[in-house]
């Protein structure tokens, strides 16, 4: 089982759909800084959850789930994806949380949980970040995790983005 001192990352389960489905699709805070920019329509939300999650626990990129070790609630999602940005292939950790846990260093822990993870039972040597310039918050946690800037970038899908990097 993969987890940290107050976070398990687990597979997508049926029992975990209706709270993903509003993180998603209904919180437009949260979904606003993140992703589309926007909350998913329920197709999206569909073709993401059959696309983008894990199932297997021997798959190594796509989103877990992020449960609360404290009161076993679901918090949000975290994973390594493969992309190309700016002509390159890179691995990348990303993380989405309610914002009813915002502001409590999960998001760091999240990050040097997959740091650990990347170098350790994948083998990289860097991983990526990336954040909407316009979100302060995220952005403050990636300095905090001392990722590097590498530049700037637009993407049809996910608008103006700033790329940081970490070299494991």
């Amino acid at each position: 089982m993969l987890k940290t001192e107050r976070i398990r990352f687990e597979l997508l389960n049926a029992e975990y759909v209706t709270d993903l489905e509003w993180l998603f699709c209904k919180n437009t805070r949260v979904m606003k800084s993140t992703l589309k920019g926007r909350v998913f329509t329920k197709n999206e939300f569909e073709n993401l959850l059959e696309k983008e999650f894990l199932k297997k626990e021997e798959d190594q990129f796509g989103f877990r789930c992020l449960l609360s070790i404290p009161d076993n609630k679901l918090i949000g999602v975290s994973g390594l994806h493969q992309f190309n940005y700016l002509d390159k292939e890179y691995h990348e950790f990303g993380f989405i949380l309610n914002e009813n846990y915002w502001g409590q260093g999960l998001a760091t822990e999240i990050g040097n949980f997959w740091f650990e993870y990347a170098k350790n039972k994948v083998g990289l040597t860097e991983l990526i970040a990336t954040v909407s310039p316009n979100n302060t918050a995220s952005r403050r946690v990636l300095e905090k995790l001392k990722m590097e800037y590498l530049g700037e970038f637009t993407s049809k899908e996910r608008g103006n983005r700033l790329l940081l990097r970490k070299y494991l």
